[in-house]
């Protein structure tokens, strides 16, 4: 029968049922999925626990009994003195409260020594079963607060491993939120599964694994479990050794956080709480004690989403000053543009490590590496001599000849590539100092300006774009399109009129300046 089953038969609490098994008087068959299976013969021992311990015997006289080691007859002569001990001493401390009522003494009037007196002069006999009886262990606290618990102690240790991603290997993709599309592709691409979740969830495992441990054999708790009132400790309340919380540790990241692997550790995490809920013992959890303060709960779910958020808070601040670029106050040459365009090039596109504007013969030049396939060349930047760090001019060209060599529709869609992101965040930086706790959303509100000014309507002779940025930079764009009558408002493709013959080049004159 499942511990539910006993607890109704018996009609103890499945904390107690735990404690009298850990005590050694239960041996339950283990089931193929780990939980117990208790016997009628595993009922008839809890009841008769349950009658010898309502009459106060204790358990080292029940343990006795159930090895043969003592008699029933021996247990209960033993046992009818102790009561009578226990009564002289309730007989001894009832004459004493009489004594004392009868006085009317105010309690802040009291004075104990005559009592104390009194009472040393002529002792209460023993009483050994005069205090109340505590046969429970608690094993299993609530499933809920165990699994809030694990997450915020989850994000907490994301937060080495995130800093360790930004600032010393680099890796910036994944270390950025995973966009729908590529979350949604990792399931089906076995490479892109490796690289969006396999090496994020052994990253988290590593910084779980060292961490963790430290936690438990220091303090017998986490951050998670301190808020939510939840300890691990050995069956004599010590602290856990290294050893032991490293082994705990792994198995809490295989067996119940299934590797952090996306689906996978939902459903173990399912399996979890199931168990708990059940009353059994989580398997790690076998030979420890895992209690859980029973009060509190009004104080510490505040104290758990404030402690989440300011783990979220402390994300997000990595994330934003990775942006950083080497100049974030101000440009003073095309060197120091170029060394800002590089950083945020490489910071912001997956697979980006070199440097791609620099100088070349006496020249600024971006050499982007779709440079080689059909779409928008940039090549020379042209600075104004008056003010090298703060005004610049290029072309971007599509050559449609080429569009058609290799099989392409001549639809110049995404006009925003001709029209350079990361130069506006470089030469951003010349505007006003860089805002570091909030670069990501400079960043966002730049695109999403970038993206109406490319997608703003144009019918000839009209060819003139144009817009100012709210991160300071003023951008002009000439589209020269020959054979096109306009733009259809969505920056996905120009409206033909008579398309000449063969096709021609479509380029965009783009200037970037400061306010």
């Amino acid at each position: 029968m499942t511990i539910k089953e006993l607890e109704q038969q018996v009609g103890l609490p499945r904390a107690s049922i735990r404690f009298y098994e850990q005590e050694g008087f239960l041996s339950p068959q283990r089931l193929k999925n780990n939980y117990r299976d208790y016997s009628p013969s595993d009922a008839h021992t809890l009841k008769r626990i349950k009658l010898l311990r309502q009459l106060h015997l204790d358990l080292d006289s029940i343990r006795r009994l159930e090895a043969g080691e003592l008699t029933l007859t021996q247990a209960l002569e033993e046992q009818l003195a102790a009561l009578d001990s226990d009564r002289g001493a309730l007989d001894r401390a009832g004459e004493v409260c009489q004594s004392l009522l009868a006085s009317g003494t105010d309690y802040r009037a009291l004075d104990p020594e005559p009592w104390l007196e009194e009472l040393e002069r002529r002792p209460a006999p023993n009483g050994p079963h005069l205090e109340r009886q505590r046969d429970s262990l608690d094993n299993t606290p609530s499933p809920w607060r165990r699994f809030f618990a694990r997450r915020l102690d989850t994000l907490l240790y994301g937060l080495p491993w995130l800093a360790i991603q930004l600032y010393v290997l680099h890796d910036y993709q994944t270390a950025d939120p995973v966009s729908p599309a590529l979350y949604y592709a990792a399931f089906i691409i076995p490479f892109v599964f490796v690289q969006v979740f396999f090496l994020s969830s052994l990253a988290q495992t590593l910084t779980a694994f060292v961490l963790e441990p430290l936690f438990l054999t220091l303090f017998g708790t986490t951050p998670g479990k301190w808020i939510m009132g939840l300890e691990v400790r050995t069956p004599e309340g010590g602290r856990l050794t290294l050893t032991q919380a490293r082994n705990r540790t792994m198995a809490v990241i295989f067996r119940g956080e299934g590797f952090y692997l996306p689906i996978y550790s939902l459903w173990r995490n399912y399996r979890c709480w199931r168990t708990c809920k059940d009353g059994q013992v989580l398997p790690w959890d076998e030979d420890l004690c895992y209690t859980a303060r029973p009060k509190g709960l009004v104080w510490r779910i505040p104290l758990l989403a404030a402690g989440t958020a300011l783990v979220l808070l402390s994300q997000n601040i990595l994330i934003n000053v990775s942006y950083q670029p080497p100049h974030p106050d101000r440009i003073t040459s095309p060197a120091q543009l170029a060394e800002n365009y590089n950083a945020f090039h490489i910071r912001r596109v997956p697979g980006a490590s070199e440097d791609i504007l620099f100088n070349r013969d006496g020249q600024w030049v971006i050499e982007l590496p779709w440079h080689d396939s059909p779409n928008w060349v940039i090549d020379t930047i042209e600075f104004s001599p008056n003010s090298p760090g703060t005004s610049f001019s290029y072309t971007a060209v599509l050559d449609p000849a080429v569009l058609e060599e290799e099989g392409r529709n001549y639809t110049p869609y995404q006009l925003d590539q001709a029209i350079d992101d990361d130069l506006i965040l470089a030469l951003s930086c010349a505007a006003r100092p860089w805002p570091l706790l909030t670069s990501k959303n400079e960043i966002d509100q730049m695109e999403q300006e970038l993206a109406e000014l490319c997608s703003t309507p144009l019918t000839p002779p009209n060819t003139q774009l144009e817009q100012t940025f709210s991160c300071g930079v003023r951008v002009q764009a000439e589209v020269n399109a020959p054979g096109y009558v306009g733009m259809d408002g969505t920056a996905a493709q120009l409206i033909w009129g008579d398309q000449p013959n063969p096709a021609q080049p479509i380029t965009v004159r783009v200037t970037m300046s400061l306010i």
